[in-house]
């Protein structure tokens, strides 16, 4: 069974200083840059990724990110926020020690640790998101290696 990271965005795009500034700006492509920010993350760890943010209608939506039936994106109904909809996946997780939530709100934390699920603060995530990046790059770096075309480097003479 696939672990599954749970992002409070809304946590996140507060935390994340250039998120923050664009947040100041246009609040839609600030989460459309924490998806994108997030997509290594959920491709190099092959997890179940899933983003809460809060919402403003009646209704939780969940969507797909890009279509990946592994990267979801949930938006919660403006009665139950996005902290409720985290601690109500928590609560009802059937393998809470699969579940790690990443977020730097103190009363979501403690939720998770008493339920039995792992807690990152969104600092911690970006470490990790970053270390992501870098084995990506290197792997990338190999394979170009490897993938190099041949070339004859032996010489003929001049005839």
């Amino acid at each position: 069974m696939q672990e599954h990271l749970i992002i409070d965005g809304n946590n996140a795009l507060h935390t994340i200083p250039q998120l923050a500034k664009t947040l100041q700006r246009d609040r839609q492509m600030a989460r459309d840059d924490l998806l994108r920010m997030l997509e290594p993350l959920q491709a190099r760890e092959n997890c179940l990724l899933t983003v809460v943010f809060d919402g403003r209608g009646g209704k939780t939506t969940l969507t797909k990110h890009h279509g990946n039936e592994e990267y979801s994106i949930i938006y919660s109904s403006s009665s139950q926020g996005a902290d409720g909809v985290i601690e109500k996946m928590v609560m009802s997780a059937e393998f809470p020690e699969r579940l790690t939530v990443g977020t730097n709100d103190n009363l979501i934390r403690n939720c998770a640790y008493t339920h039995g699920a792992a807690v990152m603060r969104v600092q911690e995530i970006i470490k990790k998101l970053d270390a992501s990046i870098e084995l990506s790059k290197k792997k990338r770096g190999k394979v170009e290696k490897i993938d190099q075309r041949f070339e004859n480097r032996i010489p003929f003479p001049d005839e």
